[in-house]
């Protein structure tokens, strides 16, 4: 291979990783009702995590989470991040089906989660804050890392970190 195969290669390379890795992102279902039926058939009193969190901290996260999504993040990162390291993360967790973050990371600038709410009240507001974003019409707000999402990419990245979050969580 000669220098310039090897440059245009090396251009060529990455941005083809990128538009695949979208394409298949945007084939791949994410099914945010099928989870609102699991998080509606979940007995609260029976409930117990296996992370740092309390059951309720996580359900109250996922409910944080997905209400920003419709009213807007307390804190952003930079938009080089959002746009550079944030893009192709979303993408990549998206095309493979899976949302790798620390589980006992507050979102930034978010208040602080009650870990004395009881498991009913916290899986209440979260259907509730679901089915919210499910039937919502209005603008997107920006996630705080991924940057400007659509209504479609927010299904993922919802349906993805409630999936990571769940996997914490089992019946007693």
């Amino acid at each position: 291979m000669n220098r310039r195969q090897f440059i245009k290669a090396s251009v060529l390379t990455p941005i083809a990783l990128i538009l695949t890795s979208k394409l298949v992102a945007t084939l791949r279902p994410y099914p945010l009702a099928d989870i609102l039926v699991q998080l509606k058939a979940l007995p609260p009193e029976r409930l117990t995590s296996s992370g740092s969190w309390n059951v309720s901290q996580i359900l109250q996260h996922c409910s944080q989470s997905i209400r920003y999504s419709i009213y807007g993040y307390p804190e952003a990162r930079s938009p080089l991040f959002q746009y550079t390291i944030g893009k192709l993360a979303v993408n990549a967790f998206a095309a493979t089906g899976k949302l790798h973050h620390p589980l006992d990371e507050a979102i930034p600038g978010a208040p602080a989660l009650e870990p004395a709410l009881p498991n009913d009240v916290a899986l209440r507001e979260l259907i509730y804050t679901v089915q919210q974003f499910m039937d919502w019409q209005g603008a997107m707000q920006p996630h705080f890392a991924f940057g400007s999402l659509t209504k479609a990419q927010y299904y993922s990245v919802h349906y993805l970190h409630l999936q990571s979050h769940l996997n914490e969580i089992s019946i007693s």
